[in-house]
């Protein structure tokens, strides 16, 4: 086992799983529970602070036994300080017989020092199958993507049976996390009577969203428009360019305009995991620990966008519409059906099934898209089929097109209807 000091999971916590883990190994290798030093009984030493072997025992585990715990400074993946400890352990379990401490990785000079060491290998020495993949090597092999294709033939429906209106709610609910009931948010007095320009927009535990207004000059009701955005229309970017186009268009036909960026507002602030997975992987996953969505966060702060345009003394709640692209259009198409008060949706670029993730054998951007088990109740056409007439679609995408946000075609964007 390999832990570092300084890794965002809980040392403790390691030392711990290998605590007990050791209880077992001892059962089958009696090394691995080490021998006293003088006669002491084991004890858990402090935490060391530089590389270190077994820090869970006071007692001494031989090199050779077969539960090492490799520890040293550092944060998560920090491996070049115990680099010399690693290739060792290896060495002694994959080809006995070789020398037990291996001394050539230079410590601290970084890891091009030590991948220079093993430049000159031939690449097949690292190989153990014929292609160097598992599954293209082997007849019969199995994938996350075809064990994910599998097991939905057997549990998710060939054809799904209409879904009735209410029902279909329901199933949002409890799928996304969505709490927000139309007409429950109160907003101050100055809010409610705010002019044109940059707002904040209370959310849920006292955040507030970007956005901006746009109120006509003249008096009376007019028709409303939120705009649902995924980042600030005041930014520099392709995207925050053509929203900002977008907005200033529905603005100039008369339109009081509200556009908000949902949570997490301000994005880009959270870790990444890895590109081809989109900025809001990880972040999905701390959601869907506490039994959240993004999904339902998002559909949150678009009904109280609906909530504070219905509140207005200045909009016609009779005639508000939504629009938005991407990601932020699969939200709207979950929220108008939640909200009746949307009178008219438009979205563009949006995924048309999540069934069809299941044909992407390495769905790109999904992740902020996804709601665990949706496919056991309800599928996005479902939600088309809810909101006919109330909604107008372009360009769909499919489960195996980029999904990420950055790679959404802009064309549509760059159009305005009221």
């Amino acid at each position: 086992m390999l832990s570092t000091y300084s890794d965002m999971f809980p040392f403790a916590g390691a030392r711990d799983s290998v605590i007990e883990a050791r209880r077992f190994y001892a059962l089958f290798d009696p090394a691995s529970a080490g021998t006293s030093v003088d006669g002491a009984a084991p004890s858990i030493p402090p935490t060391p602070t530089a590389p270190a072997l077994n820090a869970d025992t006071t007692n001494q585990v031989s090199p050779n036994a077969k539960l090492q715990w490799i520890t040293g400074p550092g944060g998560h993946g920090a491996l070049q300080p115990v680099m010399g400890y690693i290739v060792s352990f290896f060495l002694r379990n994959l080809q006995p017989g070789a020398d037990a401490d291996h001394p050539f990785v230079p410590a601290g000079n970084g890891p091009r020092a030590g991948m220079a060491l093993i430049a000159n290998i031939p690449k097949d020495a690292f190989q153990a199958t014929t292609t160097g993949q598992v599954a293209t090597s082997f007849p019969g092999c199995a994938t996350v993507f075809t064990l994910n294709k599998k097991r939905a033939a057997h549990i998710v429906p060939a054809h799904r049976p209409l879904i009735a209106f209410a029902a279909l709610g329901t199933m949002i609910r409890d799928a996304t996390g969505a709490a927000a009931k139309p007409g429950a948010t109160q907003f101050e007095a100055d809010l409610l009577s705010a002019k044109s320009g940059p707002l904040a927009f209370p959310s849920e535990g006292g955040l507030d969203l970007e956005a901006d207004l746009a109120v006509p000059s003249d008096a009376g009701r007019h028709p409303a428009v939120l705009l649902v955005v995924p980042n600030s229309i005041h930014g520099t970017d392709p995207i925050a360019r053509a929203n900002q186009a977008k907005f200033d268009a529905l603005a100039a036909q008369g339109n009081l305009v509200l556009t908000i960026t949902p949570r997490p507002s301000p994005p880009g602030t959270d870790d990444m995991k890895a590109p081809v997975l989109g900025p809001f992987y990880l972040l999905s996953l701390r959601a869907d620990l506490v039994g959240r969505t993004l999904m339902g966060l998002r559909t949150d702060d678009v009904i109280r966008g609906i909530d504070y345009l219905s509140s207005r003394a200045d909009v016609d709640p009779a005639r508000i519409s939504a629009q938005a692209s991407g990601h932020m259009g699969l939200v709207l198409l979950h929220a108008g059906v939640l909200d009746r008060r949307i009178r008219h949706i438009e979205v563009d670029h949006v995924l048309t099934s999540y069934r069809g993730l299941l044909d992407a054998p390495l769905p790109t951007g999904a992740p902020e898209d996804v709601i665990p088990d949706v496919l056991l109740h309800y599928d996005i056409p479902d939600l088309e089929r809810a909101l006919k007439p109330r909604l107008t679609e372009s360009n769909p995408l499919n489960g195996t097109d980029d999904l990420s946000q950055d790679s959404t075609p802009l064309a549509s964007l760059a159009g305005a209807t009221p």
